[in-house]
């Protein structure tokens, strides 16, 4: 109970409890459509869409991973909470999608026009590309649900155009992997895992790539950035401003600092108050 009085232990809480609720409802989705070619690349980008959107959720260890890697403010405790949650919640939506409802063995196997090579470099590639979609549009942009979504769909898509996988079911996503070979292993032990390692493995090295893209582009944005205010300051301190005289001031007008006749002083004018003489009928 004292833990729960800390906001930051409530804050933590609720972000475990989204991340784990969003991804178990995520691999639902990604059970019941795995195999099925453009049409589950479709909803599982929509369902990225939706769940982002709404959970504010990472659904994938590799892109939460890439946020805590960019953002100090992150927190290696944050981190450990959401990658907890996408394995908990990819476990149970696994087990319920595949085992439970969908009653199917998955094939977790390469394409027969592929390799493991090819196949290794589809998910390292297409996950550098995930994360660094992901980070460029973090908190810049309301489009950032849908680009995200949309990245899963491109990706699926061409994996089941390319038959890079069997049939097409790449993830980019190791928490979604776990999930659905531990929930396809559950409802028959004829599954066959040799090549889940490929959807574990490739992710994490490629978004190690993106994050160090992002790194890099990141820093020499910002270096262009200084040198710009920097030059434009230079220019703003340099800039000499010409003051021209008015007519009448200054320069060799021969009243300019001379005491003006009738102000102040005993002139007869102003100050020095003298009786006028009357002005009689001429006025």
């Amino acid at each position: 109970m004292g833990m729960m009085q800390s906001a930051v232990a409530r804050s933590l809480l609720a972000e475990f409890l989204c991340e784990a609720v969003a991804t178990f409802f995520f691999t639902i989705v990604a059970g019941m459509t795995f195999g099925g070619g453009f049409e589950s690349a479709v909803t599982i980008g929509l369902a990225v869409v939706f769940l982002h959107q709404s959970e504010k959720a990472h659904l994938n260890p590799v892109v939460s991973i890439a946020v805590a890697l960019c953002d100090l403010d992150f927190g290696w405790v944050n981190l450990f909470l959401r990658i907890l949650a996408q394995i908990l919640g990819g476990i149970l939506g696994g087990l319920l999608s595949v085992d439970g409802w969908r009653k199917r063995m998955l094939r977790f196997e390469v394409g027969s026009q592929s390799t493991g090579y090819r196949s290794l470099l589809f998910e390292l590639l297409f996950s550098a590309l995930l994360v660094l979609v992901f980070l460029r549009s973090r908190g810049k942009t309301v489009l950032a649900p849908v680009v995200h979504g949309l990245v899963y769909l491109v990706a699926l898509t061409a994996s089941s155009v390319g038959n890079i996988f069997y049939p097409g079911s790449s993830l980019l996503n190791p928490a979604l992997a776990i999930g659905l070979v531990i929930g396809s292993s559950s409802y028959t032990k004829a599954t066959k895992e040799g090549d889940i390692w490929l959807y574990i493995v490739g992710p994490f090295i490629g978004a190690l790539l993106g994050v160090c893209f992002y790194q890099l582009t990141s820093a020499l944005d910002e270096e262009w950035e200084e040198e710009t205010i920097q030059t434009t300051e230079e220019q703003i301190v340099t800039t000499v401003v010409e003051q021209k005289p008015m007519p009448g001031y200054g320069g060799n007008n021969p009243g300019y600092g001379k005491p003006n006749p009738g102000y102040g002083g005993n002139t007869g004018g102003y100050g020095g108050q003298v009786e006028m003489p009357a002005r009689g009928n001429a006025y």
